[in-house]
């Protein structure tokens, strides 16, 4: 796998818009908060235009545009403008510089979730590249950074210990997305959950995933590496999912769509992440759907877990070796990052 070096003084950040284009009222905040930690920004030329057809700009130029900055040996660092409904659409224009990926020479994380969960799970399914499943550019605008922003920038930093990157699970977290807030209103209690009511366990491998509404759309395309991704780590995989608009019948489909393309065939256990939307069918409840797709595989499955679009989450680097610790409907995520 292959990993950055870590950010330095005066490193330089450029943020991009893969998707939709940033918030205006945001983005210049966040930049303004980034730069008092030491980084130098730059933003791609669509970053601020104004969004036509539910995308920042031309498919193709949203792709030169990435890979403008992808390339440039002086950008240690790639942050989304924010996520949208149309990154599928530059796959087919990245692909066609699969080998300049390859052969980057500076590697840099590709930071952002939602849509851009499907760039990060390509690039690191394709091309053993890490990618950094965290927060898009305009959450950096908060007032006060949440120490879930502050664990993002202690690893861009390298601040931890032998290659080791822990992560607790917070205690409280907010029922909704606040586009405009600067701040989270966390007034709801983390409480993680075990499918099977274990007390505790904990299990370990490679961990990749991203927003179950977008990567699935890989499957079964020239640009899904997955299985030849999977097989080539001896100690497994973690998949982490983020469900953003599925309800329990949609969310059952994709799932068993990945199972019957054989994406499951080492998975040593499953993280979910909380939803935001009630999306349990009165006859066919959440729980029921994953145990329903999942059951026979036997391996652990904790949901309402600290991922994807109901802050605060995890950073997760996708492709690092993880360890997950369940216990008292708490969690610890360990990342080793080598």
């Amino acid at each position: 796998m292959k990993y950055p070096k870590k950010l330095v003084d005066n490193d330089t950040v450029g943020i991009t818009a893969i998707s939709l284009s940033a918030n205006l009222e945001k983005i210049s905040l966040a930049e303004e908060n980034l730069k008092k930690y030491g980084f130098n920004i730059i933003e791609t030329s669509d970053v601020r235009n104004e969004a036509k057809n539910f995308v920042s700009a031309s498919d193709s130029t949203r792709a030169e545009e990435f890979i403008k900055i992808y390339l440039d040996n002086d950008i240690k660092h790639i942050i989304a403008a924010r996520g949208g409904e149309f990154a599928i659409d530059i796959i087919p224009y990245l692909h066609k510089y699969k080998e300049d990926i390859n052969n980057c020479n500076v590697i840099k994380y590709l930071q952002g979730y939602s849509d851009i969960s499907l760039i990060n799970y390509y690039l690191t399914t394709n091309y053993n590249i890490a990618t950094l499943h965290a927060e898009n550019i305009s959450e950096f605008a908060m007032k006060k950074y949440h120490k879930s922003l502050l664990n993002t920038i202690k690893l861009l930093k390298g601040d931890f210990f032998n290659n080791e990157f822990i992560q607790d699970s917070f205690d409280m977290y907010q029922k909704e997305e606040l586009e405009d807030s600067l701040e989270y209103n966390l007034t709801e209690k983390v409480k993680y959950k075990s499918l099977y009511k274990d007390n505790e366990c904990s299990f370990s491998g490679r961990i990749i995933g991203g927003c179950i509404d977008v990567i699935t759309q890989l499957i079964g395309t020239k640009y899904d590496n997955t299985i030849n991704f999977c097989k080539q780590f001896d100690e497994g995989i973690i998949w982490y999912i983020d469900n953003f608009g599925l309800d329990s019948l949609e969310l059952y489909r994709r799932l068993l769509q990945m199972k019957n393309a054989g994406f499951f065939f080492n998975t040593k256990g499953f993280l979910f992440g909380r939803t935001i939307n009630n999306i349990s069918n009165p006859d066919f409840t959440y729980e029921y759907a994953l145990k329903k797709v999942l059951g026979d595989l036997n391996v652990n499955v904790i949901y309402d877990v600290d991922i994807g679009h109901v802050p605060p989450q995890f950073t997760i680097v996708n492709g690092s070796y993880a360890k997950f610790e369940y216990f008292d409907n708490k969690g610890r995520l360990t990342q080793i990052l080598k």
